[in-house]
């Protein structure tokens, strides 16, 4: 779970759930260099979270897979699964944040203005029910995501949600 644990390999990750990719492909989304995406889909690969898409290669260039369809952060009871827990929530926290800052910062097309939906509640949940939740929003977000008939009209949107307990 370390080698997910880097905000470079998270993004990469996240990306390879729109399908295959190579290196310089995510290279070029990501803003980074072959090079150095390469890197980061060795250690994703040594992870045994992304394999080889071989039947997409050629001799001078590797796709690459996500191993699983959907990745959920894990909660681990031990010390250094928690710690790599941590590590994950706080990229995917400050992600959420620069979504919000930019969105209040600066200026966004009115149909998405109308559109754009921000909610927060308190409900009392055992830790069960939030797992559920949890799994019942993503299964949502996954169809969303893996949909065929979407326009050509669609932006890339931030959908994010957090069940957690509220901590006095």
């Amino acid at each position: 779970m370390w080698a997910i644990a880097h905000p470079l390999r998270l993004h990469m990750l996240e990306l390879l759930a729109d399908g295959p990719s190579t290196a310089s492909r995510l290279a070029r989304r990501v803003g980074e260099s072959r090079s150095v995406a390469s890197y980061h889909l060795r250690r994703l690969a040594r992870a045994g979270v992304i394999v080889e898409a071989t039947e997409l290669g050629t001799r001078r260039e590797r796709w690459w897979r996500r191993r699983e369809p959907v990745l959920l952060i894990p909660s681990p009871a031990d010390p250094e699964g928690r710690a790599i827990s941590a590590r994950m929530f706080a990229i995917v926290f400050a992600r959420d944040e620069e979504a919000r800052r930019r969105f209040t910062t600066r200026e966004v097309d009115a149909a998405w203005h109308e559109a754009a939906y921000v909610g927060s509640w308190f409900v009392e949940l055992t830790p069960d029910e939030a797992s559920d939740l949890g799994l019942r929003f993503l299964e949502l977000v996954r169809e969303a995501r893996l949909r065929t008939d979407a326009s050509t009209e669609t932006s890339r949107a931030l959908v994010s949600i957090s069940v957690l307990p509220w901590l006095e």
